[in-house]
């Protein structure tokens, strides 16, 4: 009858808008997360720069200062030898292409390492393609021809590890430098105690759960006045102040950065294997 074929064809109506409708929101889905960038074998690791194109040759990097280049999401950041580099890329299995506005510092370096800093961002300038093969990674140019490789950056561990203090949040908004002349230390141990000597020896407990890092239980500390220079007093108060917010950490080769839950930076640190 009419009344039935009227209702056959609402119903393939209504289906075909669903499906299109189902269909704009998975192209939407996918287009966001493109926009993002989406995580590759690329992503979450510190590439150190092992070799680095120059005319016909690959040459070695300077020895003197690591070059380390991480991937996260879209995201491009390190350092190749004396400038921060700060940029975009986009990446699928093998494609890897750079935004061609790459940001650096200014700083000025020895020629060696001013002349590999070149390279390298002439090299991400020329990138194509990528391809990682026992852990190595090589970027490639349209041709094929390699213009960088890398490895994977050995990080030290975060218990067990001396760190020595080289930044920190100051509470004024402010990452500051450790003060000349002053020394302080910070140890994790593997059964949750924390320990340290600024002016004063201090410990603490502490809690990890991946990369999320917490003290449990205020800061006990000595009572020694800081003979140190001045301001090494109220350097340590800062210091001892930022670590009551710490929330995660994250390490990066010999560095170790404690943040608070909103991933702000509290304290910066170098550190030193103790067997070596």
């Amino acid at each position: 009858s009419t009344a039935i074929a009227e209702e056959v064809r609402r119903l393939r109506t209504k289906t075909i808008q669903r499906a299109a409708g189902a269909l704009l929101a998975l192209v939407l889905t996918n287009a966001v997360a493109a926009a993002a960038g989406t995580p590759t074998a690329l992503d979450g690791i510190d590439w150190q720069l092992r070799q680095f194109r120059v005319g016909e040759a690959l040459k070695e990097p300077s020895p003197e200062r690591a070059a380390v280049l991480r991937f996260e999401s879209g995201r491009l950041s390190g350092n190749v030898g004396c400038n921060q580099l700060m940029g975009a890329y986009q990446a699928d299995a093998s494609k890897l292409v750079f935004e061609p506005r790459v940001a650096s510092t200014m700083m000025a370096c020895p020629p060696p390492v001013m002349e590999q800093e070149r390279a390298v961002v002439e090299a991400i300038g020329k990138a194509a393609s990528y391809r990682i093969d026992d852990g190595r990674l090589s970027i490639a140019d349209a041709e094929g021809q390699t213009l960088l490789t890398f490895s994977p950056r050995k990080s030290l561990p975060l218990t067990g590890t001396s760190w020595r203090l080289t930044h920190y949040n100051n509470g004024k908004q402010a990452i500051v430098s450790v003060l000349n002349d002053t020394r302080i230390m910070l140890q994790l141990r593997d059964d949750g105690q924390l320990a340290g000597k600024a002016c004063n020896s201090y410990r603490s407990g502490f809690e990890r759960d991946g990369d999320r890092l917490q003290l449990v239980g205020p800061i006990a500390a000595t009572r020694m006045a800081c003979t140190g220079p001045e301001g090494a007093t109220e350097q340590e108060a800062a210091y001892f102040a930022a670590l009551e917010h710490v929330a995660g950490f994250r390490i990066s080769g010999d560095v170790l950065t404690l943040t608070d839950a909103d991933g702000t930076t509290l304290a910066k640190f170098k550190g030193a294997d103790d067997a070596e």
